[in-house]
């Protein structure tokens, strides 16, 4: 079994440097990429919170309702502008490349207790993919992207909000600020110490094909409900300046990476 390796040595020779300004639409109807934010307003004062607290000790779940507006779920913002954190696309990136390059590592931080038949739908179960810590070799995804013990080549800005909208959409009776299908973000990913491979790889990992010898960016899942429910999470990306089908096209001819359809 063949299995690619990149010494940490190459990658301190002098490379490729500059900057991929992108452009990212959401093509589903909605798309939510959480803050951590979510705010509730209590409506009334709880005047007899013992006696409900003792109702709830006793098994009897009090009736919350009329004290409680329903949870609402806030994104990311700079300003007064919405923006999709740098992390989520990088982590974007990081998980297309490792599915898509045979034997490369596969990161997996934490053990799930629920899986997503729509997940395992569209990438299937990872084959011959292994999580070690290698002293002196990393693997191509490592290589670019960093890890734990490594530093990343590539920086992905936060993709601010330039056209478009958001709406507060009801799901399981919560409130998710959100997206609207038609709305565009944009932003910049730096990248250094870079060769042909490496920047087709970089393009690969953001969803970008060739087509008709241009690249085209082809539909990839981003943000909460992606897998359960069709409203949300369809995103595509763009260039907004640039040509990099030779970059694209060493790269598939290096690695021979595997192919998603995740319009499902």
């Amino acid at each position: 079994m063949q299995r690619y390796r990149t010494q940490y040595t190459e990658r301190n020779k002098p490379g490729l440097e500059g900057a991929i300004e992108i452009e990212m639409e959401v093509v589903s109807d909605y798309l939510h990429v959480g803050s951590g934010v979510y705010d509730i307003e209590i409506l009334k004062p709880l005047d007899n919170i013992q006696q409900l607290v003792e109702s709830a000790l006793k098994g009897s779940i009090p009736d919350l309702s009329g004290y409680f507006s329903p949870v609402t779920h806030e994104m990311a913002k700079y300003g007064e502008k919405l923006v999709i954190p740098g992390s989520t696309v990088k982590g974007l990136v990081r998980t297309r490349l490792e599915l898509s390059i045979p034997n490369s590592c596969y990161v997996v931080s934490r053990n799930s207790n629920s899986s997503s038949e729509v997940y395992k739908r569209i990438f299937r179960n990872p084959r011959h993919k292994y999580s070690d810590k290698f002293p002196e070799q990393v693997c191509p995804v490592c290589d670019l992207l960093g890890n734990a013990g490594l530093a990343s080549r590539v920086s992905f800005s936060d993709l601010v909000m330039t056209q478009g909208k958001a709406e507060f959409v009801n799901v399981y009776n919560e409130y998710y600020e959100s997206a609207v299908k038609g709305s565009k973000f944009r932003g910049k990913v730096l990248y250094h110490s870079f060769n042909n491979v490496d920047l087709g790889m970089l393009l690969y990992g953001m969803g970008f094909r060739i087509k008709g010898g241009k690249l085209e960016g082809k539909i990839m899942l981003m943000g909460r409900f992606k897998y359960s429910d069709r409203r949300f999470g369809r995103v595509r990306f763009s260039l907004v300046k640039g040509e990099y089908v030779n970059a694209l096209n060493e790269f598939i001819k290096k690695y021979n990476p595997l192919d998603f359809n995740e319009e499902w």
